[in-house]
């Protein structure tokens, strides 16, 4: 089965939309993009260049990145156009929009390669029943340089932090799912 990039949040778009080409990096491994529209909003809704960059982005790359629709989500982005939304109700709304697509079944079947830069995602009990392969950006960078697709995933990862993204953590995780103890684990790397 063809492993999915799943963003549970909008923060990785911001962290490769920081250097130049970046955003081009998560479609680097030839695996397809998922995130759910309550995330699209999340990193496009300020209207600001770097949204708009995105959003650019995304909508370039329609044949790879597919953006789902969730009830939560449309809810939710309808509240915050009316104005009538606060703050505290955004809280994990696109970590539990993920999950209700997946719930659906509107994600597809997995494997999941979960791409985070919060640290709420390194426990696997986080992802329930879901297979899922958890990955830093950190650690995504270094996949890439182990595949060849980039020659030092330090000195990009020192270009995000210099470019905005200073509060993106250091922290090396590429953690394999399986389904079995003698299972074999899950793979993302070309």
């Amino acid at each position: 089965m063809r492993t999915k990039v799943l963003l549970p949040d909008s923060g990785p778009l911001f962290s490769f939309v920081s250097i130049p080409g970046g955003l081009d990096l998560l479609l680097a491994p030839g695996l397809p993009l998922v995130l759910t529209d309550y995330i699209e909003w999340e990193a496009t809704r300020s209207g600001s260049a770097t949204a708009r960059e995105i959003k650019a982005w995304l909508n370039a790359h329609s044949d790879e990145v597919r953006v789902v629709e969730t009830e939560l989500g449309q809810a939710r982005i309808a509240k915050e156009k009316a104005g009538t939304a606060t703050k505290a109700e955004r809280r994990n709304i696109g970590e539990v929009t993920v999950f209700e697509a997946l719930a659906s079944g509107d994600m597809g079947d997995g494997p999941f390669l979960f791409l985070f830069e919060e640290d709420k995602f390194v426990d696997p009990g986080f992802y329930g029943r879901h297979p899922v392969h958890s990955v830093t950006t950190f650690g995504f960078l270094v996949g890439l340089e182990r595949s060849g697709i980039i020659t030092n995933a330090d000195e990009v990862f020192t270009a995000m932090r210099s470019n905005g993204r200073e509060g993106v953590k250091a922290i090396l995780i590429d953690r394999p799912h399986r389904s079995t103890r003698d299972g074999a684990d899950t793979t993302w790397r070309p």
